[in-house]
């Protein structure tokens, strides 16, 4: 028995794996530099959007939505005949309405409301085409948008000029520390997004007294929007 418990206590120890010599060397953490860099970019945006609705009250569904469907289609009719302008549906809705007299809620018919959204980088035909909608349908927002082409560029632009800042801070950082340079160990590339937060969408100022009037073009003018993107990881400070 004595015999059969050496034996495997000896290849126990012999499948164990020894220390290997040529296992990566532990970097010291006095040599190890964490950092960011972000940049920046102003941008106007190319892309006007404006929703329209049209909405119906009356007693019976079915005419309600007769009238929407109506209105909806003629206004999608007219933004396929302007050449650069994308039309879609912004949703549709019914619901009933009540009125509430004391402890008694009553139904007293229904509404119905259809909207469409038109896009457009032509921001003069956009204008001149809210104005026609504007007259039979309501202006329920508007505001601009960055396009995909153009978002992709500036993308792409500060992407390059994030990595050369990170490179650029990193060369620096390891001088102002004595180091004669770098290597990098990991880095992360963010996405463009607008410094501050929120949608990248600015609103236009739209006059609501000059919509209702007949066939006004809508002013259209967009602002700047501010685009970021920061690279942030590690570097390897060399002597």
């Amino acid at each position: 028995m004595k015999i059969i418990q050496l034996a495997l206590a000896l290849a126990l120890a012999l499948a164990a794996p020894l220390p290997s010599m040529a296992q990566e060397r532990v970097v010291p953490l006095a040599d190890l530099l964490d950092l960011d860099a972000t940049v920046t970019s102003e941008v106007v945006p190319d892309l006007a959007v404006v929703t329209l609705a049209v909405v119906r009250e009356g007693p019976e569904v079915p005419a309600l939505t007769k009238d929407v469907n109506e209105a909806l289609a003629k206004a999608f009719a007219e933004a396929k005949a302007v050449p650069g302008v994308i039309a879609a549906n912004g949703g549709y809705s019914t619901s009933p309405r009540f009125d509430s007299r004391g402890a008694t809620t009553t139904r007293t018919g229904w509404q119905v409301r259809g909207a469409i959204v038109l896009k457009a980088k032509d921001f003069d035909a956009l204008g001149t085409l809210v104005g026609r909608l504007s007259q039979s349908l309501q202006i329920t927002g508007s505001g601009f948008e960055i396009s995909p082409d153009l978002r992709n560029r500036e993308s792409t632009s500060l992407i390059e000029r994030g990595v050369r800042a990170f490179q650029d801070k990193a060369a620096a950082a390891s001088r102002a520390f004595g180091y004669t340079g770098y290597s990098i160990r990991q880095v992360n590339v963010g996405s463009a997004g607008q410094s501050g937060g929120g949608r990248v969408m600015a609103m236009m100022n739209v006059d609501g007294a000059m919509a209702a009037k007949s066939a006004a073009p809508m002013p259209v003018e967009a602002g700047q929007v501010t685009l970021s993107l920061t690279v942030n990881g590690s570097v390897q400070m060399r002597k």
